[in-house]
């Protein structure tokens, strides 16, 4: 199963991780900005942009920017279920480091979900050419979950470890149980890479990349905690979390915005493409 297999890769990484970094202070110039996303007002607090993860419960839960002047009675589209009330719009407002305040709002449409052929095109591809004579299994026996975990964990060990992921070569259908379909195994490190192949590949039985990536595992890790520590906080950030992209060698950041002069300064620090960095708001032009 294809679920399966991906979790297999992932037993030693960090993932998304949740910033417990406060929201900047208040004061901060307002300035307009978009976001589409949910508004809740519950029990415990009046109505809030959610700029956080929001809770699939019911009712749904999330933390957020204050909105001063919402109205439910001028806005469509909302839900109520145990005391409290949510909807997910699309918004403009200003934003003064401390809270959100609307200046038009409609129903943002329904979220429809990709199909396997628009996921496909969105799935990381191999970081190798595909060898002349199209890419070969050495030995079929070897290409199954059982002999991932190990050849993972092995690739995981070397200072040098760059990333794993996998890249399927065709779109998944509904049968992933039954046939987890075809893919290539890809392996990177900084450095050596012909000994690094020869270690792995008595491992694995399936389609192998081994390549080179520009940052190690390790290296990304640093960023990432510097981030959620006080290097976020110190380029005037308010993280809501990160996580490692080990198919792009980079990390994964989420704020709630992200200036200009907040972009190139993370650029100026570490480096092109090292950090990938999405706001909720995004400003106005």
């Amino acid at each position: 199963m294809r679920r399966l297999l991906l979790a297999a890769i992932a037993m030693l990484l960090a993932g998304c991780a949740a910033s417990d970094a406060s929201a900047p202070a208040a004061g901060a110039r307002a300035r307009r900005y978009r976001a589409t996303a949910t508004v809740l007002q519950s029990r415990d607090h009046g109505p809030q942009l959610c700029v956080g993860a929001v809770a699939l419960s019911l009712p749904p839960a999330c933390a957020g920017l204050p909105i001063p002047n919402w109205h439910w009675d001028q806005v469509q589209g909302e839900q109520t279920a145990g005391g409290t009330t949510w909807g997910r719009y699309r918004l403009v407002g200003t934003y003064d480091g401390a809270t959100f305040t609307v200046t038009r709002a409609a129903l943002a449409p329904p979220e429809r979900q990709p199909s396997h052929q628009e996921q496909f095109k969105h799935e990381p591809k191999p970081g190798c050419p595909e060898p002349a004579g199209g890419w070969q299994v050495p030995d079929p026996a070897r290409r199954s979950e059982r002999s991932l975990e190990p050849v993972t964990r092995a690739a995981r060990a070397q200072p040098d470890f760059a990333g794993v992921w996998l890249s399927y070569l065709a779109p998944m259908g509904n049968n992933v149980a039954e046939d987890p379909g075809e893919f290539v195994l890809n392996v990177a490190f900084t450095g050596e890479l012909a000994r690094h192949e020869a270690q792995l590949r008595p491992r694995w039985g399936g389609r192998l990349c081994v390549t080179r990536q520009q940052r190690s595992y390790r290296e990304l890790l640093r960023i990432q905690r510097e981030l959620q520590g006080g290097a976020g906080k110190g380029l005037g950030l308010w993280v809501l979390g990160s996580g490692i992209r080990e198919s792009a060698n980079a990390v994964t950041l989420e704020v709630v915005v992200l200036e200009e002069q907040a972009r190139e300064a993370l650029e100026a620090r570490y480096g092109a493409g090292a950090v990938r960095a999405t706001a909720v708001l995004t400003p106005v032009a």
